[in-house]
């Protein structure tokens, strides 16, 4: 027996009842699946997304900036003086990203500095650095953490040393310090030539090429002689130096010999080699022998005296820096005998680093000079330094220059010679300038390199230990130097004088700011 269903007919009430509630199901279903898919999104924003904005600052590239919290109590004052009410500003520091420095003592914000990327945002015009500080006010110790920190960004660092120092920093960082000196066995070649830059013009490396040499050679033997050297005698130079690399006779830039300190001094003996450049000037050859002697005898003097075999190797024989270290120390220890072999030693490293930092391998670099007032008291070197300082933009390296007092650069000529011009000059030529404690008597002269304020100026003397002023771009910051135990470690200088005793933790490790 069939039976047979009875449909119901499509204007009838079940069908009614049956269709609605489809529906409320369908509409039940869409807000369910809704709710669902904004937990979801809730859910991935949470672990994905950007970090809440929280007491301590948003998320972000300076994110935790500020480690303390405002704490202030009501203000209760009357409708006619809330107009001078000045709200709390934070200041928000430099915007550029760097390894940490510290503490903005009046801001409490954590504090960041790298001069690459100060001058990438064009927040300075110059990647140079000037630190000075009176001795035991931690101005060494700034400059062995940057160095330290900077490592672990990527940013490597190049180090004249010429106290010896630094053995501990070149340690941590895993660098063998080329050491040197008398019998040490690294021969250098502070006249082998530069890098070409890329586009740059075959006449204009050429002619950059010979300044600096001169430069460097009119230096050192202005410091051999202790007097500054005639007009015979730097054109002896000249043409010594030009018969070497054989630049006055057509030779292609690119094919000229290296010159080395033996080689212009042979070509110094060899008259015929540069007679012919006399004959325009209507001096005779006696009397030009006679007058550039002094010249050759200092130059032989520096071959054979105490800087020996140290700096006098051609290119195929002299030292080469292993870019794959985290840099370079060059200690200069061993022939610290005087201020003036100790000026000559470091003009020649000087000369030597860059013309390595100028290879196509080459990488971007940090070059620190530590006790840079032993070169300020001479002309030759100052002129190079200057050289050197207006072309780091172009070779990519940054220059940091220390030194104790800014009274050192005035006291290194007379008022508006040319050495206190390069001076300030040079000063003027770095974008960032930080001052750490000042002597009563130095601060004439820190006012006067540094554009500080009254308030800034007699801030200075008293600076306590490891907190220093940062003159960035017209604006002005009071750091307080952290380190950590390790960094301590690294940068403490004092064992010859303490002993085996540690140094109290309130007095030192404290104002320093490492933590207890």
């Amino acid at each position: 027996m069939i039976r047979r269903t009875r449909l119901p007919r499509e204007d009838s009430l079940a069908a009614l009842i049956a269709a609605r509630a489809a529906a409320a199901d369908e509409a039940a279903a869409a807000r369910q699946a809704r709710r669902r898919r904004r937990r979801l999104d809730r859910d991935l924003a949470r672990l994905t997304g950007p970090g809440p904005v929280t007491a301590r600052g948003g998320p972000g590239p300076a994110a935790g900036r500020v480690a303390w919290q405002l704490r202030l109590p009501p203000l209760e004052t009357t409708s006619a003086q809330l107009c001078s009410v000045y709200p709390f500003v934070n200041d928000p520091g430099l915007p550029a990203r760097g390894p940490l420095i510290g503490t903005e003592i009046y801001s409490r914000a954590a504090f960041y500095f790298s001069v690459h990327e100060l001058y990438r945002l064009g927040v300075v015009g110059a990647p140079n650095v000037v630190v000075t500080g009176e001795i035991r006010s931690a101005k060494s110790a700034l400059l062995k953490c940057l160095a330290f920190r900077n490592a672990a960004l990527g940013r490597r660092s190049y180090i004249v040393d010429v106290k010896g120092e630094y053995d501990p920093l070149a340690g941590a960082l895993g660098i063998r310090p080329l050491r040197i000196g008398p019998g040490l066995g690294v021969v250098m070649n502070p006249l082998a030539g530069i890098g070409r830059l890329a586009g740059q013009p075959e006449t204009e490396w050429a002619q950059i090429q010979r300044t600096r040499r001169l430069l460097l050679l009119e230096g050192l033997l202005e410091i051999q002689i202790g007097d500054r050297l005639s007009e015979a005698e730097r054109s002896l130079i000249a043409y010594a130096l030009d018969a070497v690399t054989r630049a006055d006779d057509g030779t292609s830039p690119g094919r000229q010999p290296a010159p080395t300190l033996s080689t212009v001094l042979a070509a110094m003996a060899d008259v015929d080699a540069w007679k012919h450049r006399l004959e325009g000037v209507h001096y005779t050859l006696a009397e030009f022998v006679a007058d550039s002697r002094r010249v050759r005898l200092a130059l032989e003097r520096l071959i054979t005296g105490a800087l020996g075999g140290i700096f006098d190797a051609p290119d195929a024989a002299s030292a080469h820096l292993d870019f794959g270290q985290a840099g370079a120390v060059l200690d200069l220890r061993a022939v610290r005998t005087s201020d003036a072999m100790t000026a000559m030693a470091m003009t020649c490293a000087q000369s030597w680093l860059e013309a390595e930092l100028t290879r196509p391998d080459a990488p971007p670099r940090m070059c620190l000079y530590d006790e840079f007032a032993l070169l300020a008291r001479y002309l030759g070197p100052m002129r190079r330094m200057r050289e050197q300082l207006k072309l780091a933009r172009a070779l990519g390296s940054e220059n940091v220059l220390a030194f104790h007092r800014f009274s050192d650069l005035t006291a290194s000529g007379s008022a508006g010679s040319e050495q206190v011009r390069i001076a300030r000059g040079l000063i003027e030529d770095t974008g960032v300038r930080i001052s750490y404690r000042q002597a009563p008597g130095s601060l004439d002269a820190a006012a006067e390199f540094l554009g500080t304020t009254d308030v800034e100026t007699q801030l200075l003397q008293r600076l306590p230990r490891g907190t220093g002023l940062w003159k960035v771009a017209g604006r002005s910051y009071v750091v307080k130097h952290q380190m950590s135990r390790a960094e301590w470690a690294m940068v403490n200088t004092e064992q010859k004088m303490l002993g085996d005793t540690p140094p109290p933790l309130p007095a030192t490790t404290a104002g320093m700011g490492v933590p207890a």
